[in-house]
């Protein structure tokens, strides 16, 4: 990743989480209730568009979500992925080919 990106790292504009979920207790859903801001009574959401991804299209913590990178409305400055190992690499081309600039990949497992 060159400097200039580093903005789009750590001050987006729009951020797409990729494996989102309600599941409680998964990578997904923990991420989402701290992007969504719904611990500690709802400080520290991020202000921009939140924009879940999650196969099944079913509503993140009342957000509508899209099923799969294609059907985002718009391009995220950055995307949080936390799906299988084996789905990166795609998600990564996918991003990138869209014009994505960042994206930070966690383990879509808890210990």
């Amino acid at each position: 990743m060159s400097v200039r990106n580093l903005d789009y790292l750590f001050a987006p504009r729009s951020v797409a989480l990729i494996g989102a979920s309600n599941r409680t207790g998964s990578v997904g859903q923990v991420l989402a209730q701290n992007l969504l801001g719904q611990r500690g009574g709802g400080n520290g959401a991020f202000a921009g568009p939140i924009m879940p991804v999650n196969p099944k299209g079913e509503a993140i913590a009342s957000v509508a979500a899209y099923r799969d990178v294609a059907a985002l409305p718009t391009t995220p400055d950055l995307a949080v992925i936390c799906t299988p190992p084996d789905t990166v690499p795609g998600l990564i081309a996918e991003l990138g080919a869209r014009g994505t600039r960042a994206a930070i990949v966690t383990e879509a497992r808890r210990n």
